[in-house]
């Protein structure tokens, strides 16, 4: 499922968390998670599991690219969720 699409400057470096806690049920809860970015040159770090939220840091980007970030969370009882968040690179 497709986020958002946030616009960042090449410098500016924060972090984005999504929430689960409305996605899954009771008893349940986020065991691990993995991001990727594509094209290369947005860096990903700090990935952590905050039950039920999963956290991550973006910084860098090259002025005019967007990258997609691909967030692959799984839960205690199997469930998986992929979601998207563009980031568009643009020097203000």
């Amino acid at each position: 499922m497709k986020l958002a699409t946030i616009t960042k400057q090449p410098i500016e470096k924060f972090s984005y968390t999504i929430n689960y806690a409305e996605a899954i049920t009771d008893g349940d809860n986020v065991e691990s998670v993995t991001v990727t970015s594509s094209p290369d040159g947005l860096t990903i770090s700090n990935v952590g599991v905050y039950d039920p939220r999963v956290k991550f840091w973006v910084a860098d980007g090259t002025n005019g690219v967007a990258y997609k970030v691909t967030i692959t969370t799984y839960t205690a009882d199997g469930r998986i969720f992929q979601d998207e968040v563009i980031f568009k690179i643009k020097e203000v």
